[in-house]
């Protein structure tokens, strides 16, 4: 196909900045779109999966820091 050849052009030549700045700047805005189109189909679903639980504390606070010691009294 004509189109085929045009396409592999484009795809072997050198490209300069701003056209790598500007396909860089048309993906981000495709997959923007593509992500708040699937956020909003699922927002629903994601509501009625499951309640919002509170989070709880991997561990105490004191546990967090290291024993301190007390000095050898000799």
């Amino acid at each position: 196909m004509p189109y085929d050849t045009y396409r592999l052009y484009q795809v072997e030549r050198a490209k300069s900045p701003a056209e790598i700045r500007h396909a860089d700047e048309q993906a981000g805005r495709l997959a923007s779109a593509a992500s708040s189109l699937v956020r909003g189909i699922t927002r629903p679903w994601r509501a009625r999966r499951r309640p919002v639980r509170p989070r709880r504390a991997t561990c105490p606070p004191n546990l967090t820091s290291p024993p301190v010691l007390a000095p050898n009294e000799d």
